[in-house]
């Protein structure tokens, strides 16, 4: 058994995975209310695995003024996961919980958010974020879904950081599996203002998806990405933009980076960048395997990648126009 915030959940272990029957509470209403702080140490090798079909439950639900510590690397060597079995119909696998409260600090670091398995279905994707403020922060989460979305941040604000996270998603074309994956980082369509994203990766998008999508109109603003690595899947979606920002959106900024767009050969048809909102900032970022940089389709500009190596090159530093 697992308690957590004064809660119970009972659990199996089969197999050396930890079979859970119930949403593991991370606090409550009441603790975050009062903020009272709790921690959920996390073991840094275990499979805890859940399957819920009441389409609104996740895995772990975090409230404010909470702690979720493990101990394991943000990339694929994660060995402290945290699963869903086939036919699971949920939220999320992890989330932070939608109680608004004046002590919605969350920290959260040091574990693995994975589906696999065909036919579950997730209505935020495998990790959905609401209501983190205050100085939150989300460090070394490794998060793949192949078959749907990974990352929903549908709230976040007040200097909330998501540092050394990985989005994994569906989109290679050696992956037969009826799939076409989904979003790896969507970023809104709630209130997310003054947030940052620092060393982070998101990869692999279904087919028609693109590796990040902000959305959300003038409430999503101030959003900030810090050397951020992408690959696409330009060998079996040639079009899709990896980088897809919503009418109204804005200010966002990138802050160095490289986009590998994985289609083999210099194309245009692939751009990293495109535009909608009201205010894009790029600088430093490199491209590969696209000649074209930026559309952006607001401001009506196309900016194209130059001083290819090979198939290297880098977009050059460029603001929407006043």
């Amino acid at each position: 058994m697992i308690a957590a915030g004064g809660g119970i959940c009972d659990a199996t272990t089969l197999g050396g995975t930890l079979k859970m029957s119930e949403e593991v509470k991370v606090g409550s209403d009441a603790s975050a209310a009062k903020g009272i702080g709790l921690t959920l140490i996390l073991p840094d090798t275990a499979v805890w695995l859940w399957h819920l079909t009441d389409g609104t439950s996740c895995g772990i639900d975090q409230y404010g003024s909470t702690t979720i510590r493990g101990n394991q690397p943000g990339g694929g060597g994660n060995r402290m996961v945290l699963a869903a079995g086939g036919g699971s119909q949920m939220d999320s696998i992890y989330c932070t919980d939608s109680t608004a409260s004046s002590t919605n600090s969350i920290r959260a670091e040091g574990f693995a958010v994975w589906n696999n398995q065909s036919g579950s279905a997730f209505a935020n994707g495998v990790v959905h974020i609401r209501n983190a403020g205050d100085q939150s922060s989300f460090t070394d989460i490794f998060a793949e879904n192949y078959y749907g979305d990974v990352w929903h941040i549908d709230n976040a604000s007040g200097g909330a950081t998501f540092e050394n996270i990985q989005g994994t998603s569906n989109g290679t074309a050696n992956f037969n599996n009826n799939s076409k994956g989904g979003i790896p980082l969507t970023v809104g369509p709630g209130n997310v203002y003054a947030v940052s994203f620092h060393n982070s990766g998101f990869n692999a998008p279904g087919i028609g998806s693109p590796d990040i999508l902000i959305t959300g109109g003038s409430t999503v603003m101030g959003v900030n990405f810090y050397s951020t690595y992408m690959e696409g899947n330009g060998a079996v979606d040639p079009t899709t933009s990896m980088i897809v920002i919503d009418q109204d959106v804005g200010p966002v900024h990138f802050f160095g980076g490289v986009a590998n767009t994985e289609q083999g050969l210099l194309h245009s048809t692939k751009t990293v960048f495109e535009n909608h909102g009201a205010f894009l900032d790029v600088s430093g970022f490199e491209a590969v395997s696209t000649t074209l940089g930026i559309n952006d389709v607001k401001g009506g500009v196309k900016t194209a990648v130059w001083d290819f190596s090979g198939n290297l090159g880098a977009i050059p530093q460029y603001r929407t126009a006043d």
